[in-house]
């Protein structure tokens, strides 16, 4: 069977969310047709903040990790793009994302950091720790093609007075074009792998909140012969929405360069081609900042979330991020229609006799595709338990088995140390058997 979940947001006149409703004051339709709602729970989470101690000039991390807390806050993965963020504005980018950990996060959210180039040596896997947030978002640097305009008026500059200059019916050429589809494919790639990730956490809504000046391809030049990549471009973009709605995560797409982003590259174009045939001129700089614009607000409207642009002040935006993610009904049914056809699904989120109200909630997901993946076995004899397997998979820390674990350094002979790294386990929520006298368990342990 295909259960869905989606997460709806209920809002008054005023815009507050409406708490108190029942299942029965929702119906909820797939293509038309009415489902069944067979789980339901109203999520309302606090937004806490860490104690600093009068001495401290803010709040003291605890050198000890441990399960105890439950994951019951929101959960984000900041993702970092540096795919598409020019090398001289990476400073906005890390002064939003600081902005945003460091007045919106709360201490009882879990949150991650990603970076769409794959960087191992900057990523944060999810934490509530705001330093190791803060220290993964300093290592931010774009890295960002040229702008495909300016890169078409070099080659029409190059080519004047040259032989080449005779075949004039040659279209411009960007020289960047296959690198810049791998990079779209791998930033959407990204987003798409990150939702199949957070697909294993149920019951709650996930955020991803995307920094980028946006996927800078232009995919409406698909018969164009000097944009080769824009196919496979507009595949990912379908993968990437596909994973999103299919794991019920919700893509809040900033663009960081605020109004008049555009002025930037344009500074850096000294002059334009006399031939007026060629399409290169300020309209094309222009057309190049509204398609990667509009590439962040697909991603935001298609997953349930919004995009961010032409904004100089962030604040409103992110109180908006946090409010989406912090009261929401969750409804969850099974899909009358089951088929693997990796078609769209329309879902319609309606209230009974409740006027005045009104109803957010994602436009629909995509369904899978061909045969369900088989569950995993192995016969291998040191091989960990499918229990152990699945909280290994888990992104965020499971309660089940409280844990605590610390890790104690001793210095020795230059450059050498040693770690100790010890682990406790709460006894007391273990079912131990009396056996000769003696209190009996297996605990089954997997250190990566």
């Amino acid at each position: 069977m295909n259960y869905v979940e989606v997460d709806t947001r209920v809002l008054d006149a005023q815009g507050k969310f409406v708490a108190g409703l029942k299942p029965e004051d929702f119906q909820v339709f797939e293509d038309g047709k009415p489902q069944k709602v067979s789980a339901f729970s109203m999520v309302n989470i606090p937004v806490e903040r860490a104690e600093r101690p009068l001495f401290a000039s803010k709040p003291i991390e605890a050198d000890v990790r441990n399960n105890l807390q439950a994951a019951d806050g929101r959960i984000y993965v900041i993702m970092l793009d540096d795919m598409h963020t020019a090398a001289l504005r990476s400073q906005r980018i890390k002064a939003a994302a600081r902005l945003f950990i460091e007045k919106y996060v709360g201490a009882n959210d879990m949150v991650a950091v990603v970076h769409t180039s794959g960087r191992t040596d900057a990523g944060q896997e999810f934490t509530t720790s705001q330093a190791r947030l803060l220290a993964a978002v300093d290592k931010f640097m774009g890295r960002k093609l040229t702008s495909a305009t300016l890169n078409m008026v070099d080659d029409v500059s190059n080519r004047a007075g040259t032989a080449m200059a005779a075949s004039s019916s040659d279209p411009a050429r960007d020289l960047d074009d296959k690198e810049r589809g791998y990079n779209a494919r791998n930033a959407l790639d990204s987003i798409r792998n990150v939702s199949n990730y957070l697909g294993n956490i149920r019951g709650r809504r996930k955020a991803i909140v995307y920094f980028s000046e946006g996927i800078d391809y232009n995919i409406n030049e698909l018969f164009s012969n000097t944009m080769t990549e824009a196919q496979s471009v507009i595949d990912a973009t379908r993968d990437m929405i596909a994973a999103s709605t299919r794991a019920n995560v919700a893509v809040y797409a900033i663009d960081p360069r605020g109004l008049g982003g555009e002025f930037d590259d344009l500074s850096a174009i000294q002059s334009f081609p006399d031939d007026t045939t060629l399409g290169l001129g300020m309209g094309s700089i222009y057309n190049e900042v509204r398609l990667a614009q509009d590439s962040l607000r697909v991603m935001g409207e298609e997953t349930g979330g919004f995009a961010v642009v032409n904004q100089n002040d962030f604040k409103s935006a992110f109180q908006r991020v946090v409010d989406d993610n912090s009261s929401y009904y969750v409804l969850g049914y099974y899909a009358t229609n089951d088929k693997r056809d990796g078609r769209f699904r329309k879902i319609e989120v309606k209230l009974v006799n409740k006027p005045g109200l009104s109803v957010r909630a994602r436009k629909g997901y995509v369904a899978p595709r061909g045969k369900a993946p088989e569950t995993k076995t192995t016969d291998a004899k040191d091989a960990p338990s499918a229990e152990l397997r699945d909280a290994l998979e888990s992104p965020v820390p499971l309660t089940s088995l409280p844990m605590a674990v610390t890790a104690t350094v001793f210095k020795g002979p230059a450059p050498k140390a040693s770690v100790v790294i010890a682990s406790y386990v709460v006894g007391a929520a273990l079912p131990l058997v009396e056996e000769g006298g003696m209190f009996k368990n297996d605990l089954e342990v997997l250190a990566v």
